[in-house]
């Protein structure tokens, strides 16, 4: 499918232009074939492909007289992250390329893989400016798309604005054949934003948060699709896997568009984030959509036990002191000194302080109302564990007993409100 984008430029009800720098999506068979076309037509004259060994093996057969007439940086997917280490290992190959191997400078990144690859790709492309390809080799992510990158300063991770892919060209030739667990991830990625999604409503129910029904309701839909779409999603079907590589395509577009972020990433990333700084876990061993998605079940079983209480009237709102800052636990959890100042300053001012308590008490029905509209986690668990998606703590590497202390610290890791933020004023 040649993926219409014009729905991404106009006016939604709300008023507000969703601007994206992405040229032209093309999620069919055969669409790397369309590559070549595109350097013809822009008139790129050194393009440099990125890729890791395994990518290479896997789009070599769609992309063979490309591999043997362009530049290759082909890296060693052992243990490869989108860390400060891979990302000068990145600029410095990109650099030679530049000034040493070609009378003309390169002009175009083609990235080809998955997420990592995705980021160093984005790294370069945005220290070298100048535009980059998207060929996914997996329905693995939604960091194709996406125009916000993770940043580690001060050992803390941020997503910060960078640059978007001009063109992606995902061949379902390709990324059909990916491994089943990183087509999982991406089902993964994609579930886990059921409590993101009620975060962004419960956040515009208490405050004066921007909020838009009809995305609302549109990623509800497609999230309910793949859930639907799973055995077909794991036998291989091409329209259900293709579906999926859209719905991931979508909710990266999202991330990068002002004000719609909290959409897609709400209590369930915080905690992701948090075991991957491995502050009070050893580092995860899992995939970024198998963490978000274990996290997620985390977040949402805790929001399912709050409704009852709320309509039982035994769940009520604190008094102003509630809202203060939880140093004790802060200093516990985030031990290094740089670390702990970061996080004070990322809730500086306290999200908090802005809420209106008399209005979240008013709230608290509609809130639970939301909470009701997700799915049971148990039945959904099941489900999901039965395709062979990873959805518990001990499949991560992570012990049971970090699950409370993550709810309760994973909240300061941004300064925005969550349900889970918003926990702290209800006794």
């Amino acid at each position: 499918m040649d993926v219409d984008l014009g729905h991404l430029s106009k006016p939604r009800v709300c008023g507000r232009e969703h601007p994206d720098g992405i040229r032209e999506i093309r999620i069919e068979p055969g669409a790397t074939a369309r590559l070549d076309d595109i350097l013809l037509e822009y008139q790129y004259q050194n393009p440099v492909f990125i890729c890791d060994s395994s990518t290479r093996a896997a789009a070599e057969p769609y992309l063979e007289e490309e591999f043997k007439d362009y530049l290759v940086i082909e890296l060693d997917p052992t243990g490869l992250q989108a860390d400060e280490a891979s990302k000068q290992k990145i600029l410095s190959q990109v650099e030679d390329c530049d000034l040493g191997l070609s009378s003309v400078p390169v002009d175009i990144l083609v990235a080809i893989g998955a997420g990592t690859i995705h980021d160093l790709t984005r790294y370069a492309a945005e220290e070298f400016e100048i535009p980059f390809i998207s060929v996914p080799t997996a329905a693995s992510t939604d960091g194709f798309s996406c125009s916000m990158i993770l940043r580690d300063p001060d050992g803390i991770r941020k997503e910060v604005p960078s640059v978007a892919p001009s063109w992606i060209l995902a061949d379902t030739n390709l990324f059909v054949h990916a491994p089943k667990r990183l087509t999982l991830a991406g089902v993964s990625d994609v579930i886990s934003r059921l409590t993101a999604l009620a975060d962004w409503k419960v956040s515009h129910l208490v405050s004066d948060a921007w909020f838009d029904e009809e995305i609302y309701q549109e990623m509800r839909s497609r999230i309910s699709r793949v859930i639907d779409q799973l055995e077909d999603i794991c036998a291989g079907d091409v329209f259900a896997t293709e579906a999926l590589m859209d719905t991931l395509i979508y909710f990266g577009i999202m991330t990068g568009v002002p004000g719609e972020n909290q959409a897609v990433c709400g209590a369930e990333h915080h905690v992701a984030h948090l075991w991957k700084m491995a502050v009070i876990n050893p580092a995860p061993d899992a995939l970024y959509g198998e963490s978000v998605l274990t996290a997620m079940f985390l977040v949402l079983d805790q929001y399912k036990k709050m409704v009852p209480a709320i309509r039982q009237g035994k769940l009520r709102v604190d008094t102003e002191e509630s809202k203060g800052i939880e140093y004790m636990l802060l200093e516990r959890v985030f031990r290094d000194p740089e670390v702990l100042e970061q996080i004070i300053a990322e809730n500086t001012p306290n999200p908090l302080e802005d809420i209106d308590l008399d209005a979240f008490e008013d709230s608290l029905e509609a809130i639970a109302d939301v909470i009701d509209s997700l799915p049971r986690p148990d039945g959904l668990q099941r489900h999901l564990r039965a395709a062979g998606c990873r959805t518990a703590l001990t499949q991560l590497g992570l012990p049971e007993n970090i699950a409370a202390l993550s709810l309760d610290a994973a909240p300061y890791l941004r300064g925005t409100i969550t349900l889970l933020r918003l926990r702290k004023l209800l006794e």
